[in-house]
């Protein structure tokens, strides 16, 4: 149980937090600054509203993705280049590795992050 409350916090964080805090900077009416999410801002705004949405929606796609290879890592199913071993992640002394990225996965399913 400790590892769906686990994978439901990561999830919460990254697309009702950040994917929002993202998506609303990126709407901002275009300016001359000259920090990333101005850049970014700038080079959407030659687009169509449909196509700028197009591309920020891709981007629950990335942070989805991004979430999983970490998760799978934690998981013990995933082995980046040169790391190779074993973590234990626990929470109130309980392990709650082995099925957060499917879990991850599942949740971002069936909120359509990949459709």
């Amino acid at each position: 149980m400790n590892g769906k409350k686990f994978v439901d916090a990561i999830y919460y964080e990254l697309f009702k937090k950040n994917f929002l805090q993202y998506k609303e900077s990126l709407q901002k009416p275009v300016n001359n600054d000259k920090d990333s999410y101005a850049r970014a801002r700038n080079s959407l705004a030659l687009l169509s509203d449909s196509q700028r949405m197009d591309v920020i929606d891709f981007f629950k796609v990335i942070i989805a993705d991004s979430a999983s290879v970490l998760l799978g890592i934690l998981d013990g199913v995933h082995f980046p280049d040169d790391l190779e071993g074993d973590f234990i992640l626990s929470m109130d002394g309980e392990e709650i590795q082995g099925d957060l990225q499917d879990l991850f996965i599942e949740k971002a399913q069936e909120e359509g992050v990949y459709d």
